[in-house]
């Protein structure tokens, strides 16, 4: 399966249960003057990234998506905002004119990219001094609950390699390729909360995640509902997460 079909048939449940963006990376973004600028948010999914650089930062937005249901659910969600445009294409040809935007952004996206191809495109599309940053929402992995949220993960989905695709060595070198150095990095606290219903969509919007279609759908389901039972505390599952972005300017 190519990477652009990975999330067919799971753009309602990634539209209901992926998690927004702390206020705070907001602050940090508008201090590298991303606020009211023209943007292209590159793998933009269902929009969620998107409505937060159009509603937090009040940016103009081309949101570049080439699986056609997460484009529709974007268009669906974000079609009563000023300054919201939809546009198929991939990160590696975009679509967009040449020196057409002053920031790219890709969020929980990178991952899927060709970072060289994807570089390419970016220093194509950016005005002079145009800034990259890339952001993901990342659970935290040193707890009790991520590990066996891990081994459901392992035990049940062949496609599951680590969270966002993983977060070792591999992605810290695909953005040393991009940037063509170490980019500048915060990392915000965002613990997310869910009901059970909103924890099982969280968990089959993912990439490797087992669909109706598949012989242990049922036992999969049931292996994480009762991981949400067994931590939940009033019929609410705290998930330690942290907002990581990172940015820098491409030099040709």
């Amino acid at each position: 399966m190519d990477n652009i079909s990975k999330f067919s048939g799971k753009a309602d449940s990634y539209q209901a249960a992926r998690p927004g963006y702390p206020p705070e990376l907001a602050a940090y973004l508008a201090d590298l003057g991303i606020k009211g600028s023209l943007v292209a948010d590159v793998g933009a999914g269902t929009g969620i990234f998107s409505r937060f650089l159009l509603e937090e930062l009040d940016c103009t937005v081309w949101a570049v998506e080439p699986n056609e249901e997460m484009r529709r659910k974007a268009e669906e969600e974000l079609r009563d905002i000023l300054h919201f445009f939809s546009v198929k294409g991939t990160a590696e040809k975009t679509g967009l004119d040449s020196q057409s935007v002053s920031f790219v952004t890709a969020a929980q996206a990178f991952h899927w990219f060709s970072p060289k191809a994807f570089r390419q495109e970016c220093l194509r599309i950016l005005r002079p001094n145009g800034m990259a940053v890339l952001v993901w929402n990342h659970r935290v992995e040193e707890t009790e609950f991520a590990e066996q949220n891990k081994e459901i993960f392992q035990r049940f989905c062949p496609a599951f390699h680590g969270f966002s695709a993983g977060d070792g060595e591999n992605k810290q070198t695909a953005m040393e390729v991009f940037f063509g150095d170490l980019p500048t990095c915060i990392c915000l606290p965002h613990n997310l909360y869910y009901t059970k219903k909103k924890f099982i969509q969280r968990c089959l919007s993912s990439s490797y995640s087992l669909g109706p279609e598949d012989v242990e759908f049922e036992a999969y389901l049931a292996a994480l509902e009762r991981l949400f039972e067994r931590y939940a505390q009033n019929e609410i599952l705290c998930v330690p997460n942290e907002t990581r972005a990172y940015w820098g300017r491409l030099d040709s």
